[in-house]
C-alpha cells in the first residue's frame, strides 16, 4: 500500500516538474547567480501566471458557487481552471522569450535596444494614461502595469549598458549570451 502511494507521490512530482510554470522557476532559480536581473525578471514573469491563474479560478468559483449546492464543485471548477490559465500563460511567456531570441539573434543588438526603447515608452505611455485616467482610490488596480514599466526600463538601461558600452565592466557579448540563452531555453523547455 505504501508502495503505491509512494509511486503515485513521485508519479505527480513528475508531473508537475513538466509543467511550463514548473520550467519558469527552474529557469529563474538557474540564472540567478549569472543573470540575476534576468532572473528577477523571469521570476516576475511567473509571479504574473500565478496571479493570472489565481484571479481566473477565483472568478469561476464566484461565478459557479451560486449553483453548487455544497461548492464543492464550484471549487474544483475553479481549481481546475486556475491550473490551465497558469499553464497556458506560462506557456506563452516561454513561447513569446524564444521569440525574442530568435528575433534578438536574427537583428543584433542595435535593433533590440531601439525595439526596447519602443516598447519601453509604449509602456509608460499607457501607464501614465491609466494613471491619469484612474481614481484616487483605485490606484492599486495599476501596481502590475507600472511593476510591467518599471521592468521593461530597467531591463532597456542594464541591457544599453551591457551591450553597448565596452567600458562598462559588466560588458557582455551579445551574440555568445544569446545563443546561450537559445540552448539554455530549449534545454529547459525539454526538462533537462
Amino acid at each position: 500500500m505504501m508502495g503505491r502511494l509512494r509511486a503515485a507521490g513521485s508519479a505527480l512530482y513528475e508531473a508537475a516538474c513538466q509543467t511550463h510554470a514548473a520550467r519558469l522557476a527552474t529557469m529563474a532559480a538557474r540564472l540567478r547567480r549569472e543573470t540575476p536581473l534576468v532572473a528577477i525578471l523571469i521570476a516576475a514573469i511567473l509571479l504574473f501566471c500565478l496571479h493570472l491563474g489565481w484571479a481566473t479560478g477565483r472568478s469561476v468559483h464566484a461565478v459557479l458557487s451560486p449553483a453548487s449546492p455544497t461548492g464543492i464543485g464550484a471549487t474544483l471548477a475553479g481549481l481546475v481552471v486556475g491550473l490551465a490559465v497558469i499553464e497556458l500563460a506560462a506557456a506563452f511567456a516561454i513561447t513569446l522569450m524564444t521569440a525574442g531570441l530568435q528575433l534578438a539573434y536574427d537583428t543584433g543588438r542595435h535593433c533590440m535596444l531601439a525595439l526596447l526603447v519602443v516598447a519601453s515608452a509604449f509602456a509608460l505611455l499607457g501607464l501614465g494614461w491609466r494613471l491619469w485616467e484612474t481614481s484616487p482610490a483605485a490606484i492599486a488596480g495599476a501596481i502590475l502595469p507600472a511593476l510591467g514599466a518599471a521592468g521593461l526600463v530597467v531591463l532597456t538601461l542594464w541591457f544599453e549598458r551591457a551591450y553597448l558600452r565596452p567600458a562598462y565592466p559588466g560588458f557582455r557579448d551579445f551574440w555568445v549570451d544569446v545563443v546561450d540563452a537559445r540552448h539554455f531555453l530549449m534545454r529547459s523547455a525539454h526538462g533537462e
